[in-house]
């Protein structure tokens, strides 16, 4: 299992497996989390990620756009975008400016 290290900044020793479905959980979030803030994921990490619909489904990250581009990318089915009721990000953006995203499906 090829883990790109670098979104475990807390810790001394990151992991070279991942065994439970918890500690692939955590790896999901923190992939997500830095693809969120720009960082796009490695090609390994879309490999793993396509086989973890179980990891996926049991953790849905709905206010990820990361999560969300994963998700649709895989051909999974998608999951309600979070609950907090504020608009992403993106989205303001785009009404700010007055237009429309015709990519906002894919998110």
């Amino acid at each position: 299992m090829n883990l790109d290290h670098s979104v475990y900044p807390d810790l001394a020793e990151p992991p070279l497996e991942l065994h439970t479905m918890a500690d692939r959980a955590d790896y999901v979030h923190r992939i997500c989390g830095a693809f969120d803030f720009g960082v796009f994921p490695e090609r390994d990490d879309w490999k793993l990620f396509a086989g973890w619909k179980d990891v996926f489904d049991w953790i849905p990250l709905r206010d990820s756009p990361a999560y969300h581009t994963f998700r649709s990318r895989f051909g999974w089915e998608p999951v309600t975008h979070g609950s907090h009721g504020l608009p992403f990000h993106w989205k303001m953006a785009d009404e700010r400016e007055g237009r429309i995203d015709p990519c906002e499906d894919w998110v």
